[in-house]
């Protein structure tokens, strides 16, 4: 690990332990509740008046499995809701306005189907997600890497996405297929 790395490494357990990362949070507009869990905070970008609600985990990569990979982008006005997972080793964009519903998993990260399952390190499919701006996401619902939905994405509750989905779709079920584009919005 390079000293600058090192130096990341260090910065960001001090900023877990202690919180301080909320201190910038706030001044940047960001409102941002009790037990919320930020994993490599200097990976998580937020947009002004973003809300992360209670209970939410946002992994934001940036640890030797992923080799050093990912972020977590939230734009303006992100509603993250209570107890949402944001796994970023792979990548997570998402757009202004966008609103994830309370439990919604984004995955940008899966174990790889291969030997090295057997193994201290197994290999991980790193893949990342963009969510379009004004996209609302139904509670329960899960992301997967690689997915990309476009604006004003509305996705049913418990609903699994991969893939593309076209702006102003609605996307429902397990696997998740477009419904309905609506662009009279």
């Amino acid at each position: 690990m390079s000293q600058v790395g090192r130096a990341m490494w260090i910065i960001d357990r001090i900023s877990e332990l202690t919180r301080a990362y909320r201190l910038g949070m706030r001044f940047r507009g960001v409102a941002m509740e009790p037990q919320v869990i930020i994993k490599t905070p200097s990976r998580l970008h937020c947009g002004k008046e973003a809300v992360v609600q209670r209970g939410a985990i946002l992994h934001c990569g940036g640890r030797a499995w992923s080799n050093g990979q990912g972020h977590i982008i939230i734009g303006n006005g992100v509603v993250i809701g209570p107890y949402c997972i944001l796994y970023g080793a792979g990548g997570i964009t998402l757009g202004d306005y966008v609103h994830l519903g309370p439990g919604v998993q984004l995955m940008s990260q899966a174990g790889e189907h291969s030997p090295s399952r057997l193994s201290a390190r197994p290999d991980y499919r790193l893949a990342p997600i963009l969510i379009g701006s004004g996209s609302w996401i139904g509670a329960g619902a899960v992301i997967l890497g690689g997915a990309t939905l476009g604006a004003c994405v509305t996705v049913a509750p418990n609903s699994v996405v991969s893939g593309i989905v076209p702006d102003f779709a609605v996307v429902v079920g397990n696997p998740g297929r477009v419904a309905l584009i609506n662009q009279s919005i």
